[in-house]
């Protein structure tokens, strides 16, 4: 979906009208003198298209023209669209006449009547545009709000006008108005589509399981409430029921299950007459007590292992290393032969070849090949011991944190047992206090069956975070920017190619957009060479065009809603001055005759672009280039030359003096 311009129309004060034909999907040329209405063409269209503010340039347009209007071609037929000028001194008018069909004629002056509003202009033009919902989310850290996509960000792409083609700074239109650059970068990936046409469902899918998720970790997170800690609650009111007596203190459950299950035993213990339970009140909390004890004597123990391990491990180190030492200070006996060899070597000193006596030559070097033989096996029977010391330490440390688990759950059941002490004190009759413990615990056993299926929610929570984890990559920066780049990659081919056709300087090195400069960029030699150092307004112009027919080219081809026009304002206009004659003959001049050949081209290329595009791209060129080629002049739709102008003269009610 998108749509293309059939007619540019203008309404008189006087109800007269004045149209401009186009043909859809072709090359189409309105050439002409100066000051004859070319670039105000831009501004007219804008305005019919919902700008905010009206940029027509004041003169005739402003003072003859009561409405403007636009025929598009749309996929559902025809759209008409026309807009009431301001009034002098105003900038803006709400006014806005609306018609769609399958064929729309052009309507009469006296039929234009508001039937809608600018605001409203908008998205029904992103609707012919086929621009979908779509939202831009700034990384975590900025502070500039969403941004969502819309029929002006779209209609950046199809306008250049005369001050903007042959700039070396800005490629876009409007690129160098506040905000806007911001604005492209940010709604450039999905114009490209690297992100997709569903992104704001797929955000709201991505919103959605993450509201499920946190239900679902609430819920754990209750469950864990009742559960407590490994069996922390289970466990505490365990200990307070048999510190009652409610319970025998043995034996004890080993998990939550078995816990479960000893306190749904507790239910008949209200009927144990006082007398039988009063002689084990408080046995539970002396147990405990004496489990303490020997858990911390255990810790204490394990600690003193663990530091005398630790000490042995580092002082085998030291030794090895100081071992380590000694053998290489001993190498220097493996300058003897070994033995067994000729027994001159061992009364012959191997540095200086002088004779050793036969008092001290051969015992002080077997000497010292046998402490060198010793000192090797102790190093190695430490090294080899290294292994088995450090699986010691692992073990040590492993069993220490148990106790200190251990220490930490005995702690917490002591606690339970003094906090309810503390809370029944007042309570004398012990039946009162065992109700008390009774009643809790069947609260604590009420919860449980409706808590029970956590393994249930944990699949759940396993489950909705893979699919967040999916859809966050799939949304994600780094995946958007990757399908950015590689839509870049083939839009840079086509700019390469034309370039060449264009014969522009740096053609022959690699080109590319930079989305974050916004500006076309040649991979040179010694670096990157952006626009702004590329000389001549030759070269800028053409990068321009071969930039947005490249832009065009993908859009086209990815069904991307973006307009499928190209309004173009005077691109010849740094080869001749605005007063050149294009209808003469060629004078001789070489200077003049090249350049007409390289407007000539660009013609060409563009003509090129809309046939290789089969219909579904227009472009529109002002100009005062009128080359006198068959296939130049097929291309011209209106000559406004020898007082034919944009505005008729006799329209103006009050003419310039």
């Amino acid at each position: 979906m998108s749509f293309q311009i059939r007619d540019i129309v203008l309404y008189s004060h006087s109800g007269e009208m004045r149209r401009l034909k186009f043909a859809t999907g072709r090359l189409n040329i309105i050439t002409g003198a100066s000051k004859t209405g070319k670039t105000a063409l831009i501004s007219v269209i804008e305005y019919c298209f919902g700008s905010t503010e009206c940029h027509i340039p004041e003169g005739i347009i402003r003072r003859a023209v009561a409405w403007a209007g636009v025929r598009l071609a749309v996929p559902e037929g025809e759209v008409f669209i026309a807009r009431r000028l301001p009034l002098p001194g105003r900038n803006s008018s709400s006014d806005v006449y609306y018609v769609m069909g399958s064929e729309v004629e052009l309507p009469r002056a006296e039929q234009l009547i508001q039937t809608t509003n600018p605001a409203a202009l908008e998205g029904l033009l992103a609707a012919h545009a086929g621009i979908g919902q779509n939202r831009h989310d700034p990384p975590p850290g900025q502070t500039r709000a969403p941004l969502q996509a819309g029929i002006d960000h779209a209609l950046i792409y199809c306008f250049q006008h005369q001050t903007e083609i042959d700039s070396n700074r800005h490629l876009f239109h409007k690129q160098s108005e506040q905000w806007l650059p911001q604005a492209i970068k940010d709604t450039l990936p999905y114009f490209l589509g690297a992100v997709t046409d569903d992104y704001v469902a797929r955000m709201a899918e991505l919103r959605r399981l993450r509201r499920e998720l946190r239900s679902v970790e609430r819920k754990l997170a209750e469950y864990e409430a009742v559960r407590g800690r490994g069996t922390t609650v289970a466990l505490g009111l365990l200990s307070e029921a048999t510190d009652l007596g409610l319970r025998p203190s043995h034996p004890e459950a080993e998990n939550w299950e078995g816990c479960l299950e000893a306190l749904r035993g507790l239910s008949g213990a209200a009927s144990v007459p006082e007398e039988e339970q009063a002689a084990v009140d408080g046995d539970e909390f002396r147990r405990l007590q004496a489990e303490r004890e020997n858990l911390t004597q255990d810790l204490r123990n394990v600690r003193e292992q663990l530091d005398a391990a630790k000490a042995l491990t580092t002082n085998r180190r030291g030794f090895s290393q100081e071992g380590h030492a000694q053998i290489h200070r001993l190498k220097s006996i493996e300058l003897f032969s070994p033995p067994g060899a000729d027994d001159l070597s061992m009364t012959t000193c191997p540095l200086c070849q002088s004779s050793l006596s036969d008092a001290e030559a051969p015992p002080p070097v077997e000497a010292i090949r046998e402490s060198l033989a010793r000192l090797e096996a102790q190093v190695r029977q430490v090294e080899d011991r290294t292994p088995q010391m450090q699986a010691l330490v692992t073990s040590l440390e492993e069993k220490q944190t148990e106790l200190k688990t251990q220490l930490r759950e005995n702690r917490e059941r002591l606690e339970a047992i003094q906090r309810q002490n503390a809370r029944l004190e007042e309570f004398t009759d012990r039946n009162a206090r065992r109700a008390h413990i009774l009643g809790r615990v069947s609260l604590y056993l009420e919860s449980i069956p409706h808590l029970e299926g956590d393994s249930e929610l944990q699949r759940q929570k396993v489950d909705l975070q893979s699919q967040i984890a999916r859809l966050e990559e799939e949304l994600s920066d780094e995946a958007v920017q990757e399908r950015v780049q590689s839509a870049l990659s083939i839009i840079s081919r086509d700019m390469g190619r034309w370039a060449s056709d264009l014969q522009l300087e740096h053609a022959e090195y690699p080109l590319r957009l930079d989305t974050r400069r916004l500006t076309v960029v040649a991979d040179g030699p010694d670096g990157p060479i952006p626009m702004e150092r590329m000389g001549s307004g030759e070269n800028w112009v053409g990068y321009h065009l071969i930039a947005h027919f490249a832009l065009h080219h993908w859009f086209v081809d990815r069904g991307r809603p973006v307009p499928r026009f190209l309004f173009i304002d005077q691109p010849s206009q740094v080869y001749f001055p605005e007063d050149e004659d294009w209808q003469r003959q060629e004078d001789g001049r070489v200077s003049v005759g090249e350049d007409r050949q390289k407007v000539a081209y660009m013609y060409k290329l563009a003509n090129q672009v809309v046939g290789l595009l089969e219909g579904q791209f227009q472009v529109i060129v002002t100009d005062h280039a009128n080359i006198n080629e068959p296939w130049f002049q097929d291309c011209v739709v209106e000559r406004w030359r020898d007082g034919r102008k944009l505005v008729p003269v006799e329209w103006d009610p009050s003419p310039a003096l």
